[in-house]
């Protein structure tokens, strides 16, 4: 027996159905789970950075070894907190080392030069080929 047109029509929607449902559960899920996500980590950089504050300002009186001895926590990740607290925000472009002269890179006060190859085209530039202008450059 050979199902009808409408048979199959309604036993695609029910699976389309249950997909759908499955795909917004799975989409609600991961996106819930990912707000929660942000939520924490934004907590844990902020943590870090008040463990660093501290462990900055109580460095004339304790150093980062005696503290991993006292308090059990790893001298590596104390150095780090009080490092990463150490380091000054970054704003603005990033300076590069060197003068313009030294990367053979045109500053603001010396004329760019035109590739030549840019600069060179073939005759046929200019020329009209039944009312189409045609441009070739050479590489």
């Amino acid at each position: 027996m050979v199902t009808t047109d409408d048979e199959i029509t309604r036993r695609l929607e029910e699976r389309d159905s249950a997909r759908s449902a499955r795909r917004a559960q799975a989409a609600g899920t991961v996106g819930e789970l990912a707000r929660r996500h942000a939520d924490l980590a934004g907590r844990l950089a902020e943590l870090e950075r008040e463990l660093g504050e501290v462990l900055t300002a109580a460095g004339d009186v304790i150093d980062v070894p005696e503290l991993a001895e006292v308090t059990d926590v790893p001298a590596a990740d104390l150095t780090r907190w009080r490092d990463q607290a150490a380091k000054p925000a970054r704003g603005g472009k990033r300076k590069r080392p060197g003068t313009a002269k030294n990367n053979s890179v045109p500053s603001k006060d010396t004329p760019a030069t035109t590739d030549p190859r840019a600069a060179r085209t073939t005759a046929l530039e200019s020329a009209d080929h039944s009312g189409v202008a045609v441009s070739v450059a050479s590489s």
